[in-house]
This record gives C-alpha cells, structure tokens and sequence, in this order.
C-alpha cells in the first residue's frame, strides 16, 4: 500500500508541475542517485539561471518522503527559483531517482534575502539538527529542512524540522539564519 502511495504522490507531482500554463525546463532525468544540498543547489542554480538570467532562490528544502541524512544528502528536493523579468517561476524536484524542472507563470512567494555564500552544507543542518533534536532522533524522527523569509524585511532563514516516517511532526523546530549559520531559535 506504501507503494502505491508513493507511486500515486509521483505522478501527481509530475502531472501537477507540468499543469496548465507548465513549461518543461529540463528533461527528466531518472536514476538520480541522492544528492547533498549542495550539489542540487549547484545544479538547480545552473539551469534557473540558464532559463532566465535574473532567476534568484525562493524556496529551497527537502520532504519528509526523502529526509535529509548525516551527510547532508536527500532523494527528495524541491527548489523554486523566481524571475521578476519573466514573472514566472521554475520548481526543480528531485524523488525516488527522477530529476524535473518546469516553469509556470507568476510569483514564487516572499523571497528571502539570500546572500552570494548563504549557508548550503547539508551535512552542517543535520549536524545542528542533531545537536538540538538527538532526542528525537533516537526516537525514529527524521530531518527535514526548508528556507524562509520574514515578512518584514524578508530576513533568511532555514527551518529544521523533524518529523517521523508517517509524517506525525515533533514538538521541536531550529531555526538557523541562513547567511550567518548560527541557530537563531529553538521552538518547542
């Protein structure tokens, strides 16, 4: 039955991002092995900004069907990247092996206010993640990540979460400035 959800969430995740208005980026890639935060992120730069020069991140994280591991790696990324001159904005996943990029028209939400080295070393948030959750860890939680900006002056954030394989959520999330790499908040 796990199966076929996951099957199902694929599909819909293909049909859903090449929807109406969608327009195909990349071609698909299958048999993706996982990849670290930084190698998707280098990657998906790469063909954001080959689509459209002025192309900035918007979102950038991991899902829970593909948590992050202590080398900072997942099988499930997902990455929008926004160009204010197309008014458009291209999601770039990453699941189970394939690799997608389409591009649909309009805004991609708050854009936090990354700077040229922001913090992109998977193995340091789980690292910090770790460090503030082991707790939850050792109980079969798993690690997911995901930027943010304030809204009011669009200060970058990365959210760590942990969640367990069902999906139930911990109590706990650490909240890292994305530029600086320090822990800003421990919410529980």
């Amino acid at each position: 039955m796990k199966r076929f959800a996951v099957a199902l969430f694929v599909l819909l995740l293909v049909a859903g991002a090449a929807g109406a208005g969608a327009q195909e980026v990349c071609k698909m890639e299958m048999n993706v092995k996982p990849m670290t935060l930084g190698e998707i992120y280098a990657k998906a730069e790469k063909i954001a900004k080959g689509w459209q020069a002025d192309a900035v991140p918007a979102r950038l994280g991991n899902t829970s069907l593909g948590p992050l591991d202590e080398n900072g790696k997942s099988e499930a990324w997902n990455l929008t990247f926004y160009s204010a001159a197309a008014d458009a904005h291209v999601a770039i996943n990453t699941f189970r092996g394939m690799f997608t990029c389409y591009a649909n028209p309009g805004s991609a939400g708050r854009i936090p206010d990354l700077a040229p080295g922001f913090l992109r070393d998977g193995k340091k948030l789980y690292a910090i993640a770790r460090q503030h959750g082991a707790e939850y860890l050792a109980e079969g939680y798993q690690v997911s990540i995901q930027t943010a900006a304030a809204p009011s002056d669009r200060h970058a954030t990365w959210y760590i979460s942990y969640s367990k394989p069902d999906g139930a959520p911990a109590k706990r999330t650490v909240i890292v400035g994305a530029n600086s790499g320090e822990v800003e908040k421990v919410l529980d």
